[in-house]
């Protein structure tokens, strides 16, 4: 059995720690994120640049995920025709300064890949990822190859063809941005993980929540960083619309009490959006941010 296959089976436990906390991959079975202790760092005030590196080291600094010979994939949002300052895709200043560290950690490969809504080959380049993250050395890749994945413990999503790179990663970094969503009320880290399955129309007729929810139940990040230095507040996801200025870059493990800290910044309930409650009583991270210790920066 290949490593990554087993520790996605979940067959282990460990005492006080969870398989993710123990070899920066996925993997079920892993204590409950308050169990653990559940805490996030955000920066305020910089440039992007200067804000992810600060967030990174507040949060423990990217050699607690990123080994030497680590082959890592890094997945912002690109999914659309949308320039950075409409706050539509991931700002390409965070994606740099990610590839940046995990070059310095001794990463053998920092693959960066996304499934756009629009064309990759259009939103790549406008996005200004594709210019930045050659810039700082990591690799573009398109979203050509899936594999066919079962998917267990689930109750709707039972079965999804998933980016190869994302399956075979020993490092996933899940980057997206912080906006608001016409259909899911808010997407950050938990939808973003939406852009790693071939058919998102799955998810759009069946239980679109539900489904959010459930890939994060097979597909578990090492770490998350949530781009917030400008927010697309209306017009969603795609916009063009209100951008709001605020500086911030927020990182942790528990990318469900991410999900809640950017619906904050959002102006939007958290009760009211329903794939975060469900990734807190699936025991994936807490949503309920006075659990959550936030480290300010």
């Amino acid at each position: 059995m290949k490593r990554r296959e087993f520790i996605r089976s979940g067959v282990l436990t460990v005492a006080g720690l969870g398989i993710s906390s123990l070899f920066g991959g996925r993997g079920r079975g892993f204590l409950a994120a308050d169990e653990a202790g559940s805490e996030i760092a955000v920066a305020k005030g910089g440039s992007p640049e200067d804000l992810t590196r600060r967030a990174v080291d507040g949060a423990g600094g990217i050699g607690r995920f990123v080994k030497a010979g680590s082959r890592v994939v890094i997945k912002p949002n690109i999914a659309w025709n949308r320039t950075p300052e409409q706050a539509a895709n991931t700002h390409p200043e965070v994606i740099s300064a990610l590839v940046k560290l995990c070059k310095k950690a001794g990463a053998s490969q920092v693959i960066v890949i996304d499934h756009p809504c629009n064309p990759w080959n259009v939103t790549y380049v406008t996005s200004g990822i594709k210019e930045a993250v050659e810039k700082a050395g990591g690799i573009m890749r398109p979203p050509q190859k899936f594999r066919k994945v079962s998917i267990e413990g689930t109750k709707v999503l039972k079965e999804a063809q998933v980016l190869e790179e994302v399956l075979d990663a020993d490092v996933l970094i899940n980057v997206p941005v912080a906006k608001v969503h016409g259909g899911a009320r808010v997407t950050i880290a938990m939808k973003n993980l939406m852009g790693v399955v071939k058919d998102r129309g799955f998810f759009h007729r069946n239980d679109l929540h539900r489904c959010i929810a459930e890939i994060n139940y097979y597909i578990r990040p090492a770490f998350t960083v949530v781009d917030a230095t400008r927010v697309l507040t209306t017009r969603g996801p795609q916009g063009p619309g209100v951008v709001r200025e605020l500086g911030i870059v927020a990182a942790g493990t528990d990318f469900v009490a991410l999900d809640s800290f950017g619906t904050k910044l959002l102006d939007k309930d958290v009760s009211g959006v329903a794939h975060i409650r469900m990734g807190d009583e699936m025991k994936m991270g807490v949503s309920d941010l006075a659990r959550v210790k936030i480290k300010n920066l």
